[in-house]
């Protein structure tokens, strides 16, 4: 049980097997004058005590202070006394007890409601509402620093943010691979950059995009203007010779085709199989922010075959919202290593940070829960 004892103010909280159980043993303490400040599911830490717990506040009856022996002209001044103190701790209480009563109403489907604003689908924001609200239940003390409003918002930031796995670090065999568009051959550079020459380590580039007229050769120009080796190749064993050539210590990075659903089932199985058995390349699938939710899922189905342990976002730059973005890597369950956020190489490849993808989620919570702060 938890007991907090201050001069004139005493709550306790009471665990029993259903919350009726729990108030008759909370009265038969406390007393009819006790107040009910709040009833729950028990904490995870305390679920052996019962599976339900209230918390009353009043002046349990031992705790009444007794009078010493005194004029019979002297015991109504004390009664008095007494009888203002009480009325002061029920105040008070009262104060404590009404704006979580208030808001409970008022905050049900809230947190589904800001995040259905903020273009999440409903089923995924009515879980997030749940687990938050399962966050807020399994706190033990309550910050009485900040309003309720403050409190859903910091709670929904951190269910937003335990969401998303990151991993920003690159394999020394690193593979990118992804729909057509979606900035792969950019991003390689900039990685080979940032990850490579910024780190004094040796690079080598190698293009496996044979599908376009002329695809390795923007690539190969990249690689003349960073002074490293390049090399096109047309299957699965000249990539394997050319990834088994580089030197140990290299960074060696893999451009890939574009594949469509048609194209992939009919051109780009080898590939996938090949980079899907080998254990040592580390694979990426690069999606752009900029695409609806569902077609993102139909995208990530469709690269499944290739195995990517993470996800690389790009075009950052063109959305006001990483919904689509945050969507993805929850529901994938996948790490997501860097956020490109422009055209400009080195400069607009950043680390990814939970907090960064969940950004624009966050900065819409404060107006759409401002209703219950």
């Amino acid at each position: 049980m938890v007991n907090d004892k201050t001069q004139n103010l005493y709550v306790k909280s009471f665990f029993a097997a259903s919350i009726r159980e729990a108030l008759e043993k909370a009265r038969q303490e406390l007393g009819p004058d006790a107040l009910l400040l709040n009833t729950r599911e028990a904490p995870p830490e305390a679920r052996h005590l019962g599976a339900f717990e209230v918390v009353f506040g009043g002046l349990p009856a031992g705790m009444i202070p007794q009078a010493p022996a005194q004029s019979a002209a002297a015991e109504p001044v004390v009664a008095e006394d007494l009888r203002a103190s009480v009325r002061e701790i029920r105040e008070l209480l009262t104060r404590i007890a009404a704006p979580a009563v208030s808001n409970s109403r008022r905050l049900e489907g809230s947190v589904e409601r800001a995040l259905v604003d903020a273009e999440i689908p409903a089923d995924l924001a009515r879980e997030i509402e749940d687990a938050v609200r399962q966050r807020a239940g399994s706190r033990p003390v309550v910050d009485i620093t900040r309003s309720r409003g403050e409190t859903l918002q910091a709670d929904t930031a951190e269910e937003l943010e335990s969401r998303v796995a990151v991993d920003p670090e690159l394999g020394r065999i690193t593979a990118l691979v992804g729909p057509p568009g979606s900035g792969k051959t950019t991003t390689l550079v900039k990685l080979a950059f940032i990850e490579g020459l910024g780190k004094a380590r040796a690079v080598r580039l190698i293009s496996a995009d044979t599908l376009r007229v002329g695809g390795a050769d923007q690539l190969r120009t990249y690689a003349a203007i960073l002074g490293v080796p390049f090399q096109a190749v047309e299957s699965t064993a000249a990539l394997a010779q050319a990834i088994d050539s580089a030197p140990p210590q290299a960074l060696v990075l893999i451009d890939t085709p574009g594949f469509s659903a048609a194209m992939l089932d009919t051109l780009g199985m080898e590939l996938a199989g090949y980079l899907a058995n080998r254990q040592d390349i580390d694979t990426h699938l690069v999606l752009t922010a900029t695409t609806r939710p569902a077609d993102l899922a139909a995208a990530a189905r469709l690269y499944s075959v290739f195995r990517p342990s993470k996800l690389l976002f790009t075009r950052l730059d063109e959305t006001s919202s990483y919904a689509a973005l945050f969507c993805t890597a929850a529901r994938e369950g996948k790490a997501i290593s860097y956020l490109a956020t422009g055209q400009s190489v080195p400069e607009d490849l950043e680390p990814a940070t939970a907090a960064r993808v969940t950004q624009t989620l966050v900065q819409k919570l404060p107006d759409s829960l401002a209703a219950v702060a």
